[in-house]
């Protein structure tokens, strides 16, 4: 939204220079909470992926749409309020700009601020990076589970397949199901090399900002309003294309690695091509 300014300063400057001043200090807040959210439902997703794997049978009934929408509800309205004091941070007033010659709209500390200042960014701060680092523990473990029962489940059918073919008759059948095996083995330990990139992506994603809030914490000065006020808005910029970066790596990753994502894809845009009249 701050990009916006760009477009707008072509025909109003005045006004260009006023929307910048109010998306930083509105839109950077919801980004960054929208971060803490998306982290927040990586884990929950991790967590109906290790079910799937660890009680498939039950797995249905225990996660209906109905029960993963409420979920998805309660966890962003839970994120989203924790961080909603955020936003009472500053007040927009209209002051004099002696660059552009004319009244714009600025931000400043609100009382709220100046009265709160210590006790709530130093839990803005620890909230930064709990959020995401309980998530990452969540989607570490996740992640090692089905690994471990992924391979167990491919030692299993190894062990059938071994039990199976020391046995003469048949021979024919047995080949198919050897055969069977063999693709549900490489299937397993493709999914296997497919979630230890997307840890390791995540990670990649995450220690950034982990450290911005660390150093956030740790320096005073390190904000916006401050001292090192540039160097943070900079940095907070970086972690935003840092964020939209680790998605798209994501569905490339999906898209190359997971054969059952690639043909839903294509699906939904094959359904949405036939859909359309056809025109005599």
């Amino acid at each position: 939204m701050n990009n916006f300014s760009g477009i707008l300063g072509i025909f109003d400057p005045i006004a260009a220079q006023s929307w910048l001043n109010i998306s930083t200090a509105i839109f950077n807040y919801l980004i960054c909470f929208s971060s803490y959210v998306t982290s927040v439902m990586a884990a929950y997703v991790a967590v109906e992926r290790c079910l799937c794997v660890t009680i498939p049978l039950k797995v249905k009934w225990l996660l209906t749409p109905k029960v993963t929408l409420i979920a998805c509800l309660v966890m962003s309205v839970v994120v989203f309020g924790c961080f909603a004091a955020m936003f009472a941070l500053y007040d927009i007033v209209w002051a004099w700009d002696d660059t552009l010659n004319a009244t714009v709209a600025i931000y400043k500390k609100s009382k709220f601020y100046i009265k709160n200042d210590g006790p709530l960014f130093a839990y803005y701060n620890l909230s930064g990076i709990l959020w995401p680092l309980a998530s990452f523990v969540v989607i570490f473990l996740a992640t090692i589970i089905i690994i471990v029962k992924l391979r167990e489940g491919s030692k299993f059918r190894l062990g059938q397949s071994s039990t199976a073919s020391s046995q003469p008759e048949g021979s024919q059948g047995k080949g198919q199901d050897n055969q069977k095996q063999q693709n549900m083995m490489k299937r397993d330990r493709q999914v296997v090399k497919m979630l230890l990139v997307i840890i390791i992506i995540y990670i990649a994603s995450l220690a950034p900002r982990i450290a911005h809030y660390l150093a956030k914490y740790i320096v005073y000065d390190y904000y916006f309003l401050r001292r090192r006020h540039y160097l943070f808005e900079f940095t907070t910029y970086i972690l935003m294309v840092a964020d939209s970066t680790n998605g798209a790596i994501n569905f490339y990753v999906f898209y190359r690695m997971s054969s059952s994502f690639r043909v839903t894809l294509k699906a939904m845009f094959s359904r949405s091509k036939t859909s359309r009249p056809a025109h005599s």
